[in-house]
């Protein structure tokens, strides 16, 4: 697809978009060399027009581009590409931040973040974990990944005023009741949000209410609250809830929402049936 397609009068918009919707239909189908074919072809097209494509349009192809060829084992070329929409997602970004309005900061700095973080979370896959280096432990003994070796490990990033993770508890509690016996630990991630930066006292607070909440729930796998944001921009969570799950080697395996997504499935199977 080529800039003369919108010179014959169809919009590079309207190309992109169409891009999607087939590819989309193309996955339901379970045709992803043919998704892959028609993302390609957007992608072209937004590339050659880039300024005249929605930035949520663009930062969509971005993501499902990405996803299309982890499905199809193309990891690096996910990789690849990602690195590069980020790339342009940021710039776009910086311009909103000079001269949009409200609402247009705030649409570019999300898109950003997310496509920067999906970016990260694919650049793990296949790699060694990186250290978590957490202090504050507030369900079980501390341990690092290293010493969980020859475990399956799933980090949960999550919040207190986050309303989906409030829902992931329960079926936390279900799966690790139903798998720990498996070699499956769930270690839950927080960290200061409303008192970060704050004084002794206002961090003391969020403590109390995050103690609050794994108590409410009766939390029994490993609950741990994170210095500062670095480990969340490590494994790209700024997304919440966002799990990773690492295998008994260490690496991981699958970095993403995680809950109802059928790859975040596979990936645990495929981690538990696995012994050394």
């Amino acid at each position: 697809m080529t800039p003369e397609s919108a010179v014959a009068g169809i919009a590079p918009q309207a190309i992109v978009s169409g891009g999607l919707d087939r590819a989309a239909e193309f996955q339901s189908l379970g045709k992803l060399d043919e998704a892959a074919i028609e993302l390609e072809k957007a992608a072209q097209a937004a590339r050659a027009t880039p300024y005249e494509i929605e930035f949520l349009t663009r930062i969509r192809l971005g993501m499902m581009l990405a996803d299309v060829y982890l499905a199809l084992g193309r990891l690096e070329d996910a990789h690849s590409f990602l690195s590069e929409e980020t790339a342009f997602a940021e710039r776009i970004s910086q311009i909103m931040q000079s001269t949009g309005k409200v609402n247009q900061k705030r649409q570019a700095m999300s898109g950003y973040l997310q496509i920067r973080d999906r970016t990260t979370q694919i650049g793990l896959l296949g790699k060694t974990a990186p250290e978590t280096d957490l202090k504050v432990w507030l369900v079980g003994d501390p341990l690092t990944l290293a010493e969980l070796r020859g475990r399956v490990v799933m980090l949960e990033f999550w919040a207190t005023w986050c309303k989906p993770c409030q829902k992931m508890f329960p079926e936390l509690t279900s799966l690790y009741e139903q798998e720990s016996k498996n070699g499956l630990e769930i270690l839950a991630v927080t960290r200061h949000y409303m008192a970060y930066g704050g004084t002794p006292e206002a961090k003391n607070e969020e403590l109390d209410l995050i103690r609050k909440t794994v108590s409410d729930n009766c939390v029994t796998f490993r609950v741990a609250v994170a210095d500062d944001e670095r480990l969340q921009a490590t494994y790209g969570a700024n997304g919440l809830p966002t799990v990773v799950l690492i295998d008994r080697n260490g690496f991981v395996q699958y970095a993403g929402p995680g809950g109802e997504d059928p790859v975040f499935a596979t990936s645990l199977r495929k981690c538990l049936a696995t012994h050394d």
